[in-house]
């Protein structure tokens, strides 16, 4: 792509520790937003707030919109294009987390984990791809993670996710890069954000994360728009996630936690 000057990017999970980055460095790239999240009340202050420090792109809209479930895929896609004719950059940076045994995990905390982080990405992928396969340019973002390729006990289900997250983004890379449509998956280790302090379920107890292997979101935003602009397929975000990539080719890292 080579720039996000003059692009129109969609962002989930805009309210979140990433996300707040995300606007201000996309807004220093020159990019138009489209953000959303759950929660808008807050954002909308620090957007104004953001806009007047970071001039060089633009807020197009701020949507509410809840992707936990299919009907809210659709919503927010029809949201987005009363917003924005279209849509040049996907980012899908919404995530949850729950800490935990698997078997003391309650059914419907990791059905809508897995919905959040793996089906609303796939769901509103197909529902944006057409417009920019039609164009014959695009691109789409996936936030994923080191448990993506590292199985992390404790955390199954959100490995679930990512190792999803990860497979379909390199399996659509394969079918959309020669239509002219980019694709970027992002692999942070464990950032300071909220997602840390997610809720544990069960007699598990999980402690924090050793402060050393902790990275600061803006680290790994700026490794990603740095990718997303480069067009690379795969991002390792900080020096640890690319530590456990090529210690994981060597010998698999298989059901552990660093932090027991």
């Amino acid at each position: 792509m080579g720039t996000l000057k003059g692009k129109t990017v969609l962002l989930t999970g805009s309210n979140g520790g990433f996300g707040r980055v995300f606007i201000r460095y996309l807004l220093d790239e020159g990019a138009n937003l489209v953000l959303t999240s759950r929660d808008v009340s807050s954002l909308e202050d620090f957007t104004g707030e953001a806009c007047r420090r970071h001039p060089g792109g633009s807020v197009l809209a701020v949507i509410r919109g809840d992707i936990s479930s299919p009907e809210g895929c659709i919503e927010l896609h029809r949201k987005c294009r009363e917003a924005a004719p279209r849509v040049d950059v996907l980012i899908h940076n919404a995530g949850v987390l729950s800490y935990g045994h698997f078997h003391e995990t309650p059914a419907e905390e990791w059905s809508r984990l897995l919905q959040v982080n793996l089906h609303s990405p796939m769901h509103l992928t197909s529902l944006f791809l057409p417009d920019m396969i039609g164009r014959g340019r695009g691109h789409v973002v996936f936030m994923s993670s080191a448990a993506g390729f590292v199985p992390t006990s404790y955390e199954t289900a959100y490995s679930v996710s990512k190792f999803g997250l990860r497979g379909f983004g390199m399996a659509l890379h394969g079918e959309v890069s020669k239509l002219g449509i980019d694709v970027t998956i992002v692999y942070p280790t464990w950032a300071d954000t909220d997602m840390l302090n997610s809720p544990v379920h069960g007699a598990k107890k999980t402690r924090r994360v050793p402060s050393f292997l902790i990275v600061s979101p803006e680290r790994v935003v700026r490794a990603a728009v740095k990718g997303i602009k480069r067009r690379r397929l795969h991002v390792y975000a900080d020096p640890f996630t690319l530590a456990f990539w090529w210690l994981n080719k060597i010998t698999p890292l298989v059901g552990r936690m660093p932090t027991e």
